[in-house]
């Protein structure tokens, strides 16, 4: 019998080792096929139209479970969001080329408007200048810089 024992016990620790083994051959496999996955989450999207690390395409991929295939991700983006790839990519263009635009108009408001700093007597002297060259602007300006001027010494 104690040869039956002694036989149990090492196939014991050996099925022990191989069970082992296995668990970390398995979690290895897992951590694999997570990363494939991922991989492939992100060129089907890509193929769909919808970039995942921005916008509206990062947040359909946070929250989309479904079968990774183009026309299954295309109809949930046009379904809950009301997104289609193709439209996306272009009014996401048209709102940046407006932006560019607002922000050139913006600078050149800006750049027109700004308020030279004068003490009083430059001020003056700068109005006057201004009246005899003839520029009705820049005297406006400067005038309205007197008025401001004004308003803040009196405070």
């Amino acid at each position: 019998m104690t040869e039956e024992q002694e036989l149990n016990s090492e196939s014991e620790v050996s099925e022990d080792k191989n069970w082992k083994a296995m668990r970390e051959e398995n979690k290895s496999l897992k951590e694999k096929l997570e990363v494939f996955e991922a991989q492939a989450k992100v060129s089907v999207f890509k193929d769909a139209g919808l970039d995942t690390t921005q916008g509206i395409g990062k947040a359909i991929s946070q929250v989309y479970s479904g079968d990774l295939n183009v026309e299954a991700i295309q109809t949930f983006a046009a379904e809950e969001y009301g997104v289609t790839a193709g439209a996306d990519v272009g009014q996401q263009d048209g709102i940046r080329e407006e932006i560019q635009d607002s922000q050139t108009r913006l600078t050149n408001i800006t750049k027109n408007s700004v308020v030279d700093s004068f003490n009083s007597d430059d001020l003056v002297e700068a109005i006057k200048k201004s009246e005899q060259e003839g520029d009705v602007k820049n005297s406006m300006r400067l005038k309205l810089a007197a008025i401001e001027e004004a308003k803040k010494n009196s405070k």
